[in-house]
């Protein structure tokens, strides 16, 4: 006899998180940057954020197929940056990172590198007039789901991000 046990959860703490954020050495001085011109880490990663749906559009996210989550690489000289980050921007770096298969710090330094080499912006030339600007995406919802899936063992994952465009 098959049974269905399922619960829900409404996680409202901690309200910020303390989170340790593993930075490549090659990206300290770019991170620095960074957070100087937009006012903090926190604010840079909800700028990151609010350009993964562009990122996911474009196909510049990864999608890495395996069981368990993709790490970063060994042998980078790691530099810890403790931060204490928003409930809501843990959840969306959370969501997102699961689905594409990698830990969230490495999202993190994933999102910075694709900012950093200008690629998005390269492909929204290629589509349109070289002065036009790419909409400014607001996100209304994230959902990350991961499951094993009975009849062939395999773990499947399933990410909802709705947006809203606005103009720049």
């Amino acid at each position: 006899m098959e049974r269905t046990l399922e619960w829900a959860s409404r996680a409202t703490q901690p309200a910020s998180p303390a989170c340790t954020l593993l930075i490549p050495g090659r990206r300290l001085r770019y991170l620095g940057k960074r957070k100087k011109k937009l006012g903090g880490v926190v604010r840079y990663l909800r700028h990151l954020l609010s350009q993964a749906p562009l990122y996911r559009a474009a196909g510049l996210l990864p999608k890495i197929e395996r069981t368990t989550r993709f790490y970063q690489r060994s042998g980078q000289l790691l530099d810890k940056w403790h931060v204490r980050i928003p409930a809501h921007h843990w959840t969306e770096l959370r969501c997102l990172a699961g689905g594409c298969g990698v830990t969230m710090t490495h999202m993190f330094v994933i999102l910075m590198d694709i900012e950093k080499s200008g690629k998005l912006r390269k492909i929204w030339n290629r589509k349109l007039r070289p002065t036009d600007d790419p909409p400014t995406p607001v996100w209304s919802k994230i959902g990350f789901w991961e499951a094993r899936v009975d009849r062939d063992q395999e773990t499947r994952r399933h990410v909802v991000l709705i947006v809203e465009d606005q103009p720049p």
